[in-house]
């Protein structure tokens, strides 16, 4: 009769331990991470005055100065950059064409991106913060949309704009 009790205690106790591993093994073993993927976009924007005298008249010139940073964070890690220069509205220069490889690779846990130089960004709503370090201007990076959410909220409004006309 003890080796029945025995043997149902230890039976009890297997169950509930398998039981056990079966509850955390069937858990979410994937981080919520944010799904950096994708093209993000800031710009730096800042006006310099210039002054010059010529023939005794003096002759203010404003500039403004307007920088494009695009960052591509790529799902396998790495990142393609390009920037796009102007001044007054002319372009003065563009990488817009190509893309660039960035000498960095990036990584994510939570709503952290981690640079493989060691720089961190915390995301919020889509967007993250640097600094544009020649003239301490802050960067807001946002998120754009991929082409999947413009072509799925192209297809929505075309939708909409048939139920409209529909009616009429």
């Amino acid at each position: 009769m003890k080796q029945k009790k025995i043997l149902l205690v230890l039976t009890v106790v297997v169950a509930i331990a398998f039981g056990c591993l079966c509850f955390v093994g069937c858990g979410d073993d994937e981080e919520n991470n944010y799904p950096v993927a994708g093209i993000w976009h800031a710009v730096a924007t800042w006006q310099e005055e210039s002054t010059f005298t010529l023939g005794g008249q003096t002759t203010v010139i404003i500039e403004n100065y307007k920088v494009d940073f695009y960052f591509d964070f790529r799902p396998d890690g790495s990142i393609l950059k390009k920037n796009i220069v102007s001044i007054n509205d002319h372009i003065m220069h563009t990488d817009n064409e190509e893309w660039n490889i960035f000498n960095l690779t990036w990584s994510v846990k939570g709503n952290v991106i981690t640079l493989s130089s060691g720089r961190q960004y915390v995301i919020v709503d889509d967007e993250f913060d640097d600094t544009f370090p020649a003239k301490n201007i802050l960067l807001r990076y946002k998120k754009e949309s991929s082409e999947d959410d413009q072509n799925s909220e192209t297809s929505k409004n075309a939708s909409i704009l048939q139920s409209y006309s529909a009616r009429f």
